[in-house]
């Protein structure tokens, strides 16, 4: 299936679309990934498509998890970076072990996330009642299946296992592993060609 490159304003858009972590990640404040503006417009042009009822943007559990672990374990490190040097433990995994309390430092970082969801608006995949789901097929062997046809980490093959489940074709992503994969259209953004 094709890639859609979504810095394009003029990229036609799919009925359905899920959000891969990188592009929602993007969209906070003073996020440093290179492709934070295109991202920006690209979620806005989402957000009038859902205003207008012409597009789903769906939230797999997978992709909230992962934005949550990544927001938490960044407000760890601040706060381990924050401790004293001669008492704090050896890294900011081992801080939490040690005081549980600290990932509280990142809960507002959570709500302004989910503000930042509630504001697109996203639909969580999690809403779809179970006899919904379009594929009967195991979501451990459908991401075994693309963790070995376009060698993809884990967390990425699990996304795309939620995406078949769902019966959703179209994933929007800054990551470029998922230009590998055949099996979905794909809304990255696409590396500029050189003018010959």
């Amino acid at each position: 299936m094709p890639l859609y490159d979504l810095a394009d304003p003029t990229v036609p858009l799919p009925g359905q679309l899920v959000a891969d972590t990188s592009l929602l990640l993007a969209l906070r404040a003073g996020d440093d990934n290179p492709h934070a503006a295109a991202a920006y417009r690209f979620i806005a042009r989402l957000g009038q498509a859902i205003a207008n009822r012409s597009l789903i943007l769906w939230l797999p559990t997978a992709v909230r998890q992962e934005c949550y672990h990544i927001i938490l374990s960044h407000a760890l490190r601040r706060t381990w970076a924050a401790l004293e040097p001669a008492t704090r433990p050896a890294n900011w995994l081992a801080a939490y072990k040690r005081q549980p309390a600290l990932l509280a430092s990142g809960f507002a970082d959570l709500a302004t996330f989910d503000e930042i969801l509630a504001s697109i608006p996203v639909t969580p995949a999690s809403s779809l009642p179970p006899d919904l789901l379009r594929s009967e097929q195991s979501p451990d062997g459908l991401m075994l299946h693309f963790i070995t046809a376009y060698h993809l980490l884990p967390q990425d093959a699990l996304i795309l296992a939620e995406c078949s489940r769902l019966g959703v074709t179209a994933v929007a992503t800054l990551d470029s592993d998922w230009r590998r994969v055949a099996e979905f259209d794909v809304y990255t953004v696409l590396p500029s060609l050189p003018v010959a």
